[in-house]
């Protein structure tokens, strides 16, 4: 059984949280405890506004760009 979880904007805070991280002063989410901002598994910083979500099974952070998003289905692809 395959669970999918969509939300809105209003929601990605509280999802970010969820896993630790909080958004910086310029609203990239942030690690607090590496006191980095968290990447895309291409190596982008990620805006709260451009957060899509989080990799099934991980801690890889996705944002909202094509390119990310692609590469997001390659990987589920090969699972």
């Amino acid at each position: 059984m395959s669970t999918t979880l969509t939300f809105d904007e209003s929601a990605a805070e509280f999802i970010i949280e969820s896993f630790g991280k909080t958004t910086d002063g310029e609203g990239y989410i942030v690690d607090p405890q590496r006191n980095e901002r968290e990447t895309t598994p291409e190596g982008n910083e990620i805006h709260i506004d451009d957060f899509a979500g989080v990799e099934k099974g991980s801690q890889l952070f996705l944002d909202d760009d094509f390119t990310t998003l692609v590469e997001h289905v390659k990987r589920r692809r090969q699972d």
